[in-house]
């Protein structure tokens, strides 16, 4: 019995994920089509490679068998990705970021401020993209 709700949980989930909206670090929709070839390949890897490595805003995409060399840089990682369930942290982040930039141009700190920047601009695309997206849905 317990492996039966543990299909239907699982498949649940999936159907979650195949609806779910996906934006990567350059404001772009991510689109995984699970009937194509790849379609179990890349359901297998969100299920066990995305979700232990669950962000405050968002998912690393990075198989778990890979470590990380760009500690708290996700923002800028070709492999980050979030969704619209983290508007609130991403407002918030793009908020303290912003603050951030403020400061370090102030101190004169130009290569912080360009980091910052980069990231403030990654937050401006993924926050926009999923903005436009309920506004979609709520006009329908």
């Amino acid at each position: 019995m317990t492996s039966h709700y543990a299909r239907i949980t699982d498949q649940t989930v999936r159907r979650h994920w195949e609806q779910a909206t996906k934006v990567n670090i350059k404001g772009e929709r991510v689109v995984l089509d699970p009937d194509g070839p790849l379609g179990q390949a890349q359901w297998a890897k969100t299920r066990y490679g995305i979700a232990p490595q669950t962000l405050p805003n968002g998912y690393c995409g990075l198989p778990v068998q890979k470590t990380c060399p760009h500690a708290n840089a996700c923002l800028t990682c070709q492999v980050f990705l979030t969704g619209p369930e983290f508007l609130p942290e991403l407002r918030e982040q793009r908020t303290r970021t912003l603050t951030l930039i403020d400061n370090t141009k102030s101190c004169g700190h130009s290569r912080m401020t360009e980091m910052n920047q980069q990231v403030a601009d990654n937050l401006d695309r993924m926050i926009g993209e999923m903005e436009d997206d309920q506004e979609t849905e709520n006009a329908s």
